[in-house]
């Protein structure tokens, strides 16, 4: 068998509660700035000191801005497959990775969301493109440092062609049939 890589990214769409808490922060920031200012020029008569808190308040409030443009990474390398979440284009943070292999069970996230939110897990990773989950897979695998996990993710044809030559045999036939 010749080795096997599939690596696809997924932008998460920007959406209403993204907006929302954009908007919070963009509030946060001009309070924080008018309370800076008063503290400074007011009470201390130091007006270094609204710089600092305007400063620190645009500089925190980017980085909460930036932690909504979220990107997932799905890398399947001879069955083994790494999900990892990246953060603005500048933060790489792993999900879970594991082996085909250990998967108990695949489908349709949305057909079967009822039966799933019931079950327990050790770890549940939502790395798709909108909240709604509309068009997205599960898997239950195990990964070595996150136990039982649910993942529930975007995977184009490739990936789940990929994914179907490596999860166990029966598993395959049950759910794609001899295809």
């Amino acid at each position: 068998m010749n080795d096997v890589f599939v690596e696809r990214m997924v932008k998460k769409k920007f959406d209403g509660k993204d907006a929302l808490i954009t908007a919070a922060v963009i509030l946060g920031i001009i309070l924080l700035s008018f309370i800076g200012f008063i503290v400074g020029f007011f009470i201390f008569r130091f007006p270094t000191l609204s710089l600092l808190i305007t400063a620190g308040a645009v500089f925190g409030g980017y980085k909460l801005i930036g932690s909504r443009m979220l990107e997932f990474e799905y890398s399947l390398t001879n069955g083994f497959v790494t999900v990892d979440k990246i953060l603005n284009r500048a933060s790489r943070k792993r999900l879970t990775a594991f082996e085909c292999e250990t998967c108990e069970d695949i489908g349709n996230y949305l057909e079967n969301e009822a039966r799933l939110k019931n079950r327990s897990f050790d770890t549940r990773v939502f790395a798709t493109r909108t909240s709604d989950r509309q068009g997205s897979w599960y898997m239950i695998v195990h990964g070595k440092k996150t136990g039982k996990t649910l993942v529930v993710f975007d995977p184009d044809e490739d990936l789940l062609e990929a994914i179907k030559k490596f999860i166990p045999r029966q598993l395959k036939f049950e759910k794609f049939g001899r295809n």
